[in-house]
């Protein structure tokens, strides 16, 4: 599987997205996009892109959740991909509701659909077992102290996350780590339970 990540608009608050695509682009492979963004603008680089002979470059569509700035343009990519739009939540755009260990076929390879609330009740990670690689979205994996207040939805969705083999992580905004993962989710981890659980 090849992550390809895309350019962000320079002139609207947006998320990173990133293009899931076949090693070799082979036929069976499924063209992917997480997070589409807030607008179209990722669109004009996807097209000159190479994702297979014959192929749609964008088959389908997969939100980590359902804010603006990351799945404000899923109508847009539908009506020029003809995508398949997957969301945890009913909206604009969403065909599929996605489940909790859902597996999907993502490029030549698989991701596991893992519900992550905290940022938001319907946020979602999507993890690669093979590559040990996560699409976090914008579930918060790096909290260096203690204080403020956390749900306990939160402190399972680390717990869960911690419990994953995790070398590389995509984020909904930051960019993409692969140093001490675990380490850092379990600091995070530390510094919430040590926080008021609400």
């Amino acid at each position: 599987m090849r992550v390809i990540q895309l350019q962000r608009s320079p002139k609207t608050y947006t998320c990173r997205s990133y293009l899931l695509l076949g090693d070799w682009n082979q036929i069976d492979a499924v063209n992917t996009l997480i997070d589409p963004g807030t607008d179209g603008y990722i669109m004009d680089e996807i097209d000159t892109i190479y994702t297979g002979c014959g192929k749609v470059p964008v088959e389908q569509v997969l939100l980590t959740h359902n804010h603006f700035d990351h799945a404000a343009s899923a109508e847009l990519f539908k009506r020029k991909y003809n995508a398949t739009v997957y969301g945890w939540v009913p909206g604009p755009g969403v065909d599929v509701l996605l489940k909790d260990n859902q597996v999907i076929k993502a490029g030549d390879d698989y991701l596991d659909v893992l519900h992550t609330p905290g940022h938001s009740s319907d946020s979602v990670a999507f993890y690669c077992q093979s590559h040990k690689l996560l699409f976090s979205g914008d579930t918060q994996l790096r909290i260096r102290t203690a204080g403020g207040k956390y749900t306990r939805e939160y402190v399972n969705t680390l717990i869960t996350l911690a419990h994953k083999d995790i070398e590389l992580v995509y984020p909904g905004h930051d960019d993409p780590f692969n140093h001490d993962v675990r380490a850092i989710i379990l600091e995070t981890l530390q510094n919430v339970r040590n926080s008021e659980i609400i």
